[in-house]
């Protein structure tokens, strides 16, 4: 059955009382938002003409609601969120409105602040146990990835959990290496997510502008981001204390020592915003970052200063907004964020694989899509000071070649036995001036 895309429909409970269809109709917006560095928020915009929705006790704070949308046949997976929020409008002409506003679970561990120190008799606890931890106290279910390095005690100073675990997302690695991992926390419906972004999977899906008949993708709007926060896309720096040496500590990651990551692009374009040259002057050190994690109790001397860690982290998430775009699709019911997207027909500096931290879905005029995406590196046509980064590209594997045949009876390979393979002719290149866009040759 074709999905009917001129029809989008919504199904919204609240505290298990199924709207009727008189108040479905008195419902002017309908947005959901799933994000990755904020919580997952639902509007919900009624309009209340007669007055009969002010006192409803459907429409009150801290009631639950589960929300489906799409189109007929086609509907997304149940969406969970508690009413935090009631803007109520009564004009001077017009009708008046309430406006719900609904978060997701993750609301629990962002209000209080709380004062507790983490510890645990030797061998010490793991970041990824205090996740879980908290995951169990708030009633949700841990989807974590267990962590190396314990420690004896981890404070917690008057911090709300979720930006306890933000804290700690930064610093968490799963495996001894040239560089961190580099955790990202979120609450997704019932689950708490404490683990590394899957940038190297293959992409869910793929938006095609300009020749798509279907047209998927209404619009892209990328950005360039190589010179945001001063070369923190560059390298970064930490610097600390260490209480036993009672010296300061300092520690830079860049290109060169932050190597154990996923490159969602051919090439990386990384310049000096002073000299233009495509690598920092020793006396620049970029973003600087304070750091206190050497105060921590550990039950034994890290492989990996964890200075280190927070200041390659904060290399790779600044890395990874080299590349930010804005892109609007039509409506997609089964859309999500915190997935790779790949993007097609926008030429060859910015198609590729890209990260999604938010899909915004607003049912009012329609039904589409708002997509936040972001990328660490440029495309092939980047420019002649682009150079090959020492990242993981994040590619698919390349097909297993068939085994020759084997002569029967001797168990040597026959000759001539597999024929041979076509060799592909390669496609025409252009080189284009990256300064004023101009074609320069034809090979």
């Amino acid at each position: 059955m074709q999905t009917d895309i001129y029809q989008p429909t919504f199904l919204i409970e609240i505290e298990g009382h199924r709207l009727s269809k008189d108040i479905t109709h008195e419902i002017t917006s309908f947005v959901f938002e799933d994000n990755e560095e904020e919580m997952d928020v639902m509007e919900i915009t009624v309009a209340d003409r007669n007055l009969q929705f002010v006192d409803d006790p459907l429409f009150q704070e801290g009631n639950e609601i589960v929300a489906r949308f799409g189109y007929a046949g086609d509907l997304s997976a149940r969406k969970i969120a508690v009413i935090k929020e009631i803007d109520y409008d009564f004009p001077d002409g017009g009708d008046p409105t309430i406006q719900l506003k609904a978060y997701d679970k993750g609301h629990k561990l962002a209000g209080k602040q709380i004062q507790r120190v983490w510890q645990k008799p030797a061998p010490g606890i793991l970041y990824s146990e205090i996740a879980e931890q908290i995951a169990s106290e708030h009633g949700l279910k841990a989807v974590v990835t267990k962590t190396i390095g314990r420690h004896l005690r981890v404070a917690q100073s008057n911090i709300s959990d979720a930006q306890f675990l933000k804290q700690l997302a930064v610093k968490s690695r799963d495996r001894d290496g040239k560089g961190v991992t580099g955790y990202v926390f979120y609450v997704q419906d019932d689950e708490l997510h404490f683990h590394p972004r899957h940038l190297a999977k293959r992409p869910a899906l793929t938006l095609e502008y300009f020749t798509d008949r279907e047209g998927m993708l209404r619009s892209f709007k990328p950005s360039t981001q190589s010179q945001g926060v001063k070369g923190a896309g560059t390298e970064t720096k930490a610097v600390g204390v260490d209480p036993r040496k009672k010296a300061a500590v300092e520690h830079k990651a860049g290109n060169a020592t932050t190597s154990d990551r996923t490159s969602l692009g051919k090439k990386t374009y990384l310049v000096d915003g002073g000299t233009g040259e495509d690598k920092y002057r020793e006396s620049e050190s970029g973003q600087i970052i304070p750091s206190f994690e050497r105060s921590e109790g550990f039950y034994e001397e890290p492989r990996q200063e964890p200075a280190q860690d927070v200041s390659e982290s904060r290399f790779k998430e600044a890395e990874l907004r080299q590349i930010e775009a804005a892109a609007t699709t039509i409506g997609m019911p089964t859309l999500v964020a915190k997935q790779n997207i790949e993007i097609t027909g926008v030429g060859r500096k910015f198609s590729g694989t890209y990260y999604c931290t938010s899909v915004r879905h607003i049912f009012g005029d329609g039904y589409s899509c708002e997509l936040k995406l972001k990328r660490n590196a440029l495309g092939k046509g980047a420019g002649a000071k682009s150079a090959e980064v020492t990242a993981k590209k994040n590619e698919l594997p390349a097909p297993k070649h068939p085994k020759k045949a084997v002569a029967s009876g001797t168990g040597r390979k026959a000759k001539g036995s597999s024929a041979p393979r076509p060799v592909k002719s390669k496609p025409k290149m252009v080189r284009v001036d990256a300064d004023t866009g101009e074609i320069i040759t034809n090979s």
